[in-house]
């Protein structure tokens, strides 16, 4: 019985073309646009570091002594906190060790060359950090190692770079053993990563949040870093004691905070362990005493990525507008739909006097609007590409990461067959309502 519906529903489909013809552009272009949407909202909602990032916690303390009110930026704006800690902090925390893995990281810049200072690469993104960044966040190596705690605490010129940079500057991506110049200090490559690009870039949300070009190719202790000269580019605050005039660019490495500080724990007994502990390290800080504001904080990375609104606000506003013009769209189909089924009364009430039950007509007319927005759907594929493709060349920080993954490819044709389904139900149930006694007397 279904087959023989669905033959019907197929010969229907070429009575009245230009109605069918209609209604399949007006699905597909109410799904293109809700499509486009929901793929680029899929990509910025995605999990950064698959596996790994439910481990993951951002840890804070804040000792910033005497933080003062006219700590602004250059152009006197208020400034976002990301949660950074002092470098002092920062040591003792890593000393204790009471985390399965800890990093302390900053994000920095740097010109890159050979030792011979040839095949420059300026303004390259460095990320210092800690010698159990690589093994937590899962940076893949392809050659070599990574540094280890005993060249941590050596302050060693040693670095990890990924093999795009590689290829740059040696024309060969096995550059273990060789030396790059970072501005004018002179580090020893012993290992080359696979391209590492987390979107969002959680652990750096004051270097950017989503990008498809912007990432960290180079890799390197952060106290090498500082005897280099590479200073970083920001700070959450610094002591009244600091030096010079506390502006955003400005920052001194031994009293403003400037470190963020991950952490991994397997099970909840961990977190509330290390939590205990920050609390009561915090209250250990005889800088710290009297003080009413909130001392040590610990944010998973989906607490840290909603309490820093990651997503842009745009990006769910437009969500929302496509998928009310897909409802637009969808009450218009019903219409055509409407239409066409009752232009074709005379033959519905022929069929149902020989004997068809309103069950077996209204499936046929279900099935037909069913093919109509799968048409749609197929129709939708190449119109979402090409939104996709229009979001890619906006220069929004985020829309670049546009693209129709496998999941969203699939959620496609399954949304054309639900719409298909809700559209197709009210014209079906009208066809199957005709009296067939009114239409063979017309007949």
């Amino acid at each position: 019985m279904v087959r023989y519906n669905l033959e019907l529903a197929l010969r229907g489909l070429r009575r009245f073309p230009r109605t069918t013809l209609l209604a399949v552009l007006t699905v597909a272009l109410g799904l293109a646009a809700s499509m486009t949407t929901l793929a680029l909202l899929h990509m910025l909602s995605a999990d950064p570091l698959p596996g790994r990032s439910q481990h993951l916690y951002l840890a804070w303390v804040d000792t910033v002594q005497a933080k003062s009110a006219d700590y602004k930026s250059l152009n006197g704006v208020t400034t976002t906190n990301y949660k950074r800690i002092k470098m002092a902090d920062a040591q003792a925390l890593l000393q204790a060790h009471r985390a399965v893995r800890q990093a302390a990281l900053v994000g920095l810049d740097a010109d890159v060359s050979t030792a011979a200072g040839e095949h420059v690469q300026q303004g390259q993104s460095l990320l210092g950090t800690t010698s159990e960044f690589v093994p937590m966040f899962g940076v893949a190596l392809r050659y070599g190692r990574s540094w280890s705690a005993a060249e941590d605490a050596a302050r060693a010129p040693v670095a990890v770079i990924d093999v795009d940079l590689a290829q740059k500057l040696f024309g060969t991506g096995d550059a273990v053993g060789r030396s790059i110049q970072l501005d004018k200090t002179v580090f020893r490559v012993i290992g080359v990563s696979t391209r590492f690009a987390p979107q969002p870039h959680f652990y750096g949300l004051d270097r950017w949040g989503f990008s498809g070009s912007d990432l960290e190719n180079v890799f390197l202790p952060y106290t090498a870093a500082l005897d280099a000269g590479l200073m970083p580019g920001g700070s959450d605050g610094c002591d009244a004691s600091a030096k010079g005039q506390r502006s955003l660019f400005e920052v001194d490495p031994a009293r403003c905070a400037w470190l963020a500080y991950w952490v991994q724990m397997d099970t909840t007994p961990q977190v509330a362990d290390y939590r205990n502990y920050l609390d009561h390290y915090a209250e250990q800080q005889p800088a710290l005493e009297g003080r009413t504001r909130q001392k040590a904080q610990l944010h998973s990375v989906s607490e840290w990525l909603t309490q820093q609104n990651v997503i842009p606000d745009n990006a769910r506003m437009n969500v929302w507008l496509a998928g009310s013009f897909l409802l637009l769209c969808m009450v218009n189909v019903a219409g055509l739909l409407t239409a066409k089924f009752l232009r074709r009364s005379a033959e519905i009430g022929v069929r149902r006097a020989l004997g068809a039950p309103r069950r077996a007509v209204f499936m046929q007319h279900v099935l037909e609007a069913t093919v109509v927005c799968a048409l749609g759907g197929v129709l939708a594929s190449p119109l979402t590409l090409l939104g996709l493709w229009i979001l890619r060349m906006q220069d929004q920080g985020f829309t670049d990461l546009a693209r129709l993954d496998p999941v969203m490819f699939g959620g496609l044709f399954v949304l054309a067959l639900a719409v298909g389904v809700l559209v197709g139900v009210l014209p079906a149930w009208r066809a199957a309502t005709v009296e067939p006694g009114l239409q063979v007397k017309s007949a």
